[in-house]
């Protein structure tokens, strides 16, 4: 077997290519990144049961980095694909789109709520509830789709909504 340097330099060129593409998604993602003078520094997240793993004091900065496991990582880029995918045509994070900008939600109503809401909204309005039907009214009388997820693949989607929230709160407050 020969040593073919052109295919050993495209090898090591795209697996370079691999790691700033992950690098730049986690930045962008907040996960990751760098501040001048501050070390590397993942995504400043508030202490929230399931949410956090770990917090430390960032060198030579009084503010607070939190490392995210594995799991946890990979629960937000799973809620981050399913937003985007199902979500994301009526829906932003921060901003009315078609419905409502999402930010908080798991504070204004409980995950036993927003489960069968975002499964079935229809559902939820003709129960008479009264937030689904003032929602309903407030958006023009615009029903939601149904969505065929689990409810793993909710509380996925609702996790990167309050990543991706406290991320950009974290960032416009700087």
């Amino acid at each position: 077997m020969r040593f073919n340097p052109v295919g050993f330099a495209l090898t090591i060129g795209m697996a370079l290519i691999a790691v700033l593409l992950g690098f730049t998604l986690l930045n962008a993602a907040g996960l990751v990144g760098f501040t001048a003078g501050h070390g590397a520094v993942a995504s400043e997240l508030p202490a929230k049961p399931g949410l956090v793993a770990d917090t430390v004091a960032a060198p030579a900065s009084d503010s607070t980095v939190v490392a995210l496991d594995p799991a946890q990582v990979a629960e937000i880029a799973v809620g981050d694909a399913l937003f985007k995918g199902q979500c994301a045509q009526c829906h932003a994070v921060n901003e009315v789109v078609v419905g409502p900008a999402l930010a908080g939600i798991s504070q204004r109503r409980p995950v036993s709520w927003l489960i069968p809401w975002i499964k079935n909204s229809s559902k939820v309005v003709a129960s008479g509830d009264e937030y689904a039907v003032e929602l309903y009214n407030k958006y023009g009388k615009q029903q939601m789709p149904s969505f065929a997820l689990s409810d793993q693949e909710v509380k996925s989607i609702l996790t990167y909504i309050d990543a991706e929230h406290i991320m950009v709160t974290t960032v416009a407050t700087r």
